[in-house]
């Protein structure tokens, strides 16, 4: 699933393409995906200039100068492109054609993903769900610390819960907590506020360089240009189980948690 690099990913990807354009027209080919396309409000956002391109959490949003909003997610296997040629592919589900000529194009295999029309000052309930994501203020150590102070929570739940904090997801939470030295099955109630500036830290510097790198490719996601992200390479424990660990040498191990792969080393992280 596009997690918050690969979520960032796009959306700078798309930017420059939606900057100072509109939407002349839309093709819907297929609008069975997790919420279809609310159809009656297309008429909002056609021909209207685009204001400005966002990310919030997995989201991304694209206001318009008349107080309507695009947003979109991208499931598991949903990926967005531009292009000049109208070329359609299997699963290319919806197409917003550009008044500069370009196409973008929303492609999903799996439909999981979802493409919403909103008013703006009402916001999306499924945004409204969700915490901050470890680039905004608000996701400060006294928050973070106040969140799960009292909890029976493993930490490695708290971090995938985005009620709490959003965008990380199962890939970079193994990281971020190997990067800390910290065990994933220790309880929330049982992480200090020392160890919670840490996660926020390692959390900030781990995505960062997941962005700079494109994200991560391991089945489904590709960028806008529809090539794969290469952060894959500089993982250190997820997908590694049975490699020695780089900090001890012992072997990297795979546990499941909540009916996730969790990657460890069991001797360096407590």
């Amino acid at each position: 699933m596009p997690e918050l690099p690969e979520v960032e990913t796009t959306k700078r990807g798309i930017e420059p393409y939606l900057k100072e354009q509109f939407i002349k027209k839309i093709l819907i080919r297929n609008n069975k995906l997790r919420i279809p396309l609310n159809k009656n409000l297309t008429k909002e956002i056609i021909n209207i200039d685009i204001k400005e391109i966002k990310r919030r959490a997995k989201y991304i949003i694209v206001d318009f100068i008349n107080g309507y909003s695009v947003v979109i997610h991208l499931g598991m296997t949903g990926n967005l492109r531009v292009s000049k040629k109208i070329k359609y592919l299997k699963h290319d589900h919806i197409i917003f054609y550009l008044s500069s000529g370009n196409v973008l194009i929303y492609n999903d295999v799996r439909r999981f993903g979802l493409i919403q029309i909103y008013k703006t000052m009402e916001s999306f309930f499924l945004l409204d769900n969700n915490g901050p994501d470890p680039f905004e203020k608000e996701a400060n150590v006294d928050y973070f610390y106040d969140r799960i102070k009292n909890s029976n929570a493993s930490i490695k739940s708290i971090l995938l819960n985005n009620k709490i904090i959003s965008g990380i997801g199962n890939i970079y939470a193994s990281e971020i907590l190997f990067a800390t030295s910290i065990s994933p099955t220790r309880l929330g109630k049982n992480i200090s506020y020392d160890e919670c500036k840490n996660i926020l830290k390692e959390s900030r510097k781990i995505l960062k360089m997941a962005i700079k790198a494109g994200g991560t490719t391991l089945n489904d996601y590709f960028n806008t240009e529809s090539k794969p992200g290469y952060f894959k390479i500089q993982l250190k424990v997820y997908g590694r189980d049975g490699e020695k660990c780089q900090n001890c040498k012992s072997n990297i191990s795979k546990i499941i948690q909540n009916n996730r792969s969790t990657y460890l080393c069991k001797e360096s992280q407590s």
